[in-house]
């Protein structure tokens, strides 16, 4: 991945990073870590909590963005 950034910034090229592989390498990273006191593991699972509503969020846009695109087809080809 470094090296992919690495090499976009040289070539001036766009990064594109998928905004839902991002919401999951959070979580699994956010899941893999390990706490010793009771108040670190409720700010681990309230930041679970957080990235779960974000992909849910993600989720319906997503859906939303789709209907939306079909829709504008729909009124290209009757034009």
């Amino acid at each position: 991945m470094l090296r992919k950034i690495t090499k976009s910034i040289i070539l001036k090229e766009a990064l594109r990073v998928d905004p839902s592989a991002s919401v999951q390498a959070l979580y699994d990273i956010v899941t893999s870590i390990r706490t010793t006191t009771k108040r670190d593991s409720s700010r681990v699972s309230l930041a679970k909590e957080h990235l779960r509503s974000i992909k849910s969020h993600m989720r319906s846009l997503n859906e939303r963005v789709t209907s939306l695109e079909e829709q504008l087809k729909l009124l290209n080809e009757e034009k």
